[in-house]
């Protein structure tokens, strides 16, 4: 998005390094500009496809979280082979986080939740923290992006995921 969550989300946690990653230069450079006005430090950005990045540049054991927020749900079924979250993620994604390791997935599309839910439900290294299948439609504390705002002005539906690492799982998927 244009990173408003993500600045709110640094500013909150002024300790740790946020690691953004966005295919669009513009709302990079746009939130790179706001984030030297506002003073936040601690984040970096790349600019790329996340879908294929993590394999072979990350270290195992590197993340305590990782935030998924509002990817493309691709809604149309010929184009469900682009969705972002697959078997083969969840695995590098387990790979790259610490034992412990908190996972947020966060959309407005319905479908697209039950679709992840299914996927992580079906992986030994994810735990839903909230029990099998079970999405929250609010987090207390978290900032939200100007999609979610707009989504929610709009009357839709928000959904969030939230895994942990099964700590015997980590670093071996």
């Amino acid at each position: 998005g244009w990173g408003e969550f993500t600045r709110a989300y640094a500013a909150q946690r002024s300790d740790t390094l946020v690691i953004a990653i966005e295919k669009k230069l513009a709302r990079v450079i746009s939130s790179g500009k706001t984030q030297a006005r506002e003073n936040i430090p601690n984040i970096r950005y790349l600019v790329l496809d996340v879908a294929w990045f993590f394999a072979g540049i990350f270290a195992a054991d590197q993340f305590d979280e990782i935030l998924i927020n509002f990817p493309d749900p691709w809604p149309k079924a010929r184009h469900h082979k682009h969705r972002f979250i697959s078997p083969e993620l969840t695995a590098e994604l387990a790979r790259i986080c610490r034992p412990g390791a908190q996972l947020t997935f966060a959309t407005d599309d319905y479908a697209y939740t039950r679709e992840a839910a299914g996927v992580l439900e079906k992986s030994a290294a994810w735990e839903n923290t909230q029990g099998p299948y079970i999405a929250r439609s609010e987090l207390s504390g978290r900032p939200r992006s100007y999609f979610e705002q707009l989504h929610r002005d709009e009357g839709a539906l928000i959904y969030f995921l939230q895994y942990a690492l099964n700590r015997h799982s980590a670093g071996s998927q």
